[in-house]
């Protein structure tokens, strides 16, 4: 099914939303807000389709041609490419209010700019995948099979080195990472189905396996992260999640208690809570509770392994509590055992625009109010967005 429709608002997830002849809603990939376009449709749902653009009939005036080789061949990774740079952020701050208010009834908070990465060379991890001819490879958009993935412009000119110099069995994938700050590298399989050496040859300077470990800098303080551990898509993400933090939550600067949920590699819990504040971290990963419990090594505070939503709060309520969950969001276990805190603040990190305007709407019933949301464009030249939340606590201390 072909049909020439006008794309009107982008919408969580990168697509842009249109309506086709019979006023049925279509959502497409590949088009900007204000175009008029061609498509060809990919999903049916009844009462609304998904679609491809096939052609540009009329042009936004911020299309812009994907400079990266990788991309024009098929890459799925980085989707808002033909979206100019210069026009990412404000796009993601359009879908953050669009969301928050048909989600979660909230207009009464305008989200605002809370800063961009570079648009390329800001990448410090990669994920891979083995192609035909046994170099790194990106999956090509919806599909599994694969593009070469040199040169990506995305990524840190020394992690571009090293995946053109990376030999990978077929469809194996692998994780690749370096230290912006020493030059260090890790690499890891994250496929299963044999052995290390066997699925992948990396250059003598990169070290091999889940263990291994390098050193970043972020706002001046040394962290250890393992191969296995999460970390940001570079030290620029970092610095602009942790300079936003600071700036939503001042009562960080006396505060004596301080959690830092999903606590990862304990980077917020180093790096904006006090020296002589007390910090619980929660982290379910094995490896990021390792490193963290190095990168805290002598700072007043615990580490707690464990699911965050298992966990609950039973001591006297603690000042300011930060969370930072995965994509899915906090969800009802993870806001029951954010409130068992009892936060004057609550600082909320949402890598996903859908599950933080859920996430919202069930601290707002919980007794906090929404008092500010920046966005973030972490992932340059990819739909991909952040939202840090402020909530204050309205509810009587327990």
């Amino acid at each position: 099914m072909h049909e020439v429709i006008r794309l009107e608002r982008c919408v969580a997830g990168g697509e842009v939303l249109g309506r086709d002849s019979e006023g049925r809603v279509v959502l497409v990939r590949n088009g900007l807000v204000s175009e008029l376009v061609r498509v060809e449709q990919t999903e049916h749902h009844g009462s609304w389709w998904r679609a491809e653009v096939t052609e540009v009939l009329e042009a936004a005036p911020t299309r812009v041609e994907a400079s990266c080789p990788s991309r024009r061949a098929g890459c799925g990774g980085c989707d808002w490419m033909h979206l100019a740079s210069a026009a990412q952020l404000d796009t993601k701050i359009a879908v953050v209010a669009e969301t928050l208010s048909r989600m979660a009834g909230i207009d009464e908070i305008a989200p605002v700019a809370g800063g961009s990465v570079p648009p390329y060379g800001y990448r410090t991890t990669a994920r891979v995948v083995g192609t035909a001819d046994r170099r790194a490879g990106f999956r090509r958009e919806r599909s599994h099979d694969t593009v070469s993935a040199a040169p990506c412009e995305v990524v840190h000119p020394a992690l571009r080195e090293i995946i053109a110099a990376v030999s990978l069995t077929p469809d194996a994938e692998a994780e690749l990472r370096i230290s912006a700050a020493t030059g260090d590298a890790t690499a890891r399989i994250i496929d299963e189905r044999g052995s290390v050496p066997g699925l992948i040859d990396v250059p003598d300077r990169v070290r091999l396996g889940d263990t291994e470990a390098l050193v970043e800098i972020v706002a001046g303080v040394e962290l250890r992260v393992s191969a296995a551990s999460f970390f940001q898509s570079g030290p620029a993400a970092a610095e602009l999640l942790i300079a936003n933090v600071v700036a939503l939550a001042p009562e960080l600067e006396r505060a004596e208690t301080v959690l830092d949920a999903y606590g990862g590699v304990g980077m917020f819990a180093a790096t904006v809570v006090p020296a002589r504040a007390h910090r619980l971290v929660i982290e379910s990963s094995r490896s990021a509770a390792h490193d963290a419990r190095r990168n805290l090594e002598g700072l007043p505070g615990e580490i707690r392994r464990q699911r965050f939503e298992h966990w609950r709060h039973r001591g006297a309520p603690l000042d300011v509590a930060i969370a930072d969950p995965a994509r899915t969001g906090l969800k009802r276990g993870g806001v029951n055992a954010l409130v068992s805190a009892g936060a004057d603040v609550v600082v909320l990190v949402s890598c996903d625009v859908a599950a933080g305007a859920r996430d919202l709407g069930l601290l707002r019933e919980a007794g906090y109010r929404l008092e500010a949301v920046r966005v973030l464009d972490l992932f340059a030249q990819t739909h991909h967005l952040e939202m840090v939340s402020r909530l204050v606590r309205t509810t009587p201390k327990r």
